[in-house]
């Protein structure tokens, strides 16, 4: 009986918290799996940190002051064997060089990128940085859109989200960026770049390099 009025009452409590005080607790409660490693953002003090979920996938908030441009480096860095990216933006300055690393260290890395955005000034140099570094790199030639936010590592970790690639969505934006490490996602993800990169109606070969 006692049992069972602690209950009731402790389920009183969650209903007049609300939602945001379990949802605080959950993403402070340690890994149900001690033996998966995430990757976890360091401590800030914005009052909802970087939710795991079960599945270990993490959330990044920009105004939350979660960093989601460290989170990536993050993924970028661990990526030891491939790196695919399909990205409509792509200007951050610490991004562009995680990724020339990982080209650097052996990892064979692709990109797809908007083809209006790819026109800008910014991105353009950031482009010319990378296929200057041996990347491929594919645009759209369609009529829509290349508005993925995707970044596929070692076909085993999947970064989405709002999250383009560039310091205002890293600062003053409303963005998010979701780090999914499964491998059953990561396949689903890689399946669909896969078929991007073969699509030649829809997509074509860029050569960007900076001029010698």
């Amino acid at each position: 009986m006692h049992n069972f009025i602690r209950i009731l009452s402790f389920t009183s409590v969650l209903a007049l918290t609300g939602c945001s005080s379990a949802l605080t607790t959950m993403a402070d409660a340690p890994s149900p799996s001690s033996s998966t490693t995430t990757i976890s953002p360091k401590q800030t003090e914005a009052p909802m940190a970087a939710a795991k979920q079960q599945m270990n996938d993490e959330y990044y908030f920009t105004q939350a002051n979660q960093h989601p441009e460290k989170a990536l480096i993050d993924v970028i860095n661990s990526s030891k064997a491939t790196l695919d990216i399909a990205i409509y933006s792509l200007t951050h300055p610490d991004i562009v060089a995680a990724i020339k690393e990982a080209k650097k260290r052996g990892v064979t890395v692709r990109i797809i990128s908007d083809k209006i955005q790819s026109s800008g000034k910014t991105q353009e140099e950031a482009l010319k940085l990378l296929g200057s570094a041996g990347i491929p790199m594919k645009i759209n030639k369609h009529s829509g859109l290349m508005h993925l936010k995707v970044t596929i590592a070692d076909k085993q970790v999947v970064t989405t989200g709002s999250y383009n690639y560039s310091k205002a969505a890293s600062t003053t934006n409303d963005e998010v960026l979701m780090v999914i490490h499964n491998e059953d996602a990561a396949k689903s993800f890689s399946e669909q770049f896969e078929g991007m990169w073969a699509d030649t109606k829809g997509f074509e070969k860029i050569d960007k390099k900076i001029a010698k």
